[in-house]
């Protein structure tokens, strides 16, 4: 009996496997707004039924896809910050790890760093590791600022968390204008400045 049990559930996962395989490949190639549930089922070799058992529409796929990325594109932030040369300046440092942020998301691309953002604002995801407070991405700013207040580099008078935060929004807010006024709006030289002006203002 038991045997049968996980012989289902790994049946199960291969047909999950299967269809998100494929739906990803559909995207890359055709669009997200430009493939349907039916193309997917079809290129997955699996019933409609089989699909809504699975995923409630094509936009939780693309939920799942970008979730994932973020677990991954988290580990590179961590290990970036385990990573950070001892002797450098904080705000150096801080200035190279957003430059990577930025460079990861174009690397990512416009039209799905957009999607991403209509289906967070739309609520539709059950899992929101892209706005967790919780993520490795306020992690490693915690922690560099904290390094450079502990430094004396950086104001002690302002929480850590705080300005974490506050980073992170503004990287989101930026984010935004670049997906409002793509491609004329350079993500990485307008956020840079950005951050410089920042940094003027958390110094010592």
């Amino acid at each position: 009996m038991e045997m049968k049990k996980s012989s289902r559930k790994m049946q199960a996962a291969e047909t999950k496997k299967k269809i998100y395989d494929n739906a990803i490949l559909l995207f890359n190639k055709y669009g997200f707004e430009n493939v349907s549930v039916d193309s997917i089922v079809e290129k997955a070799e699996v019933s409609k039924g089989g699909f809504y058992v699975h995923f409630a529409s094509k936009d939780a796929i693309l939920t799942e896809m970008i979730n994932d990325y973020v677990n991954r594109l988290d580990f590179s932030y961590k290990s970036f910050a385990e990573n950070a040369p001892e002797d450098a300046k904080t705000t150096d440092i801080l200035l190279s790890f957003v430059d990577q942020i930025t460079d990861t998301m174009e690397k990512i691309g416009y039209n799905l760093i957009k999607l991403a953002y209509r289906i967070h604002i739309e609520r539709n995801n059950e899992n929101d590791s892209l706005l967790s407070y919780d993520r490795e991405l306020y992690r490693v700013f915690n922690t560099l600022i904290q390094r450079g207040i502990s430094r004396g580099e950086l104001r002690n008078d302002l929480s850590a968390e705080m300005v974490s935060n506050q980073f992170v929004t503004v990287i989101r807010g930026f984010t935004y204008e670049w997906c409002i006024r793509y491609p004329e709006f350079n993500l990485k030289d307008n956020l840079r400045r950005h951050f410089e002006l920042l940094f003027a203002g958390i110094r010592r």
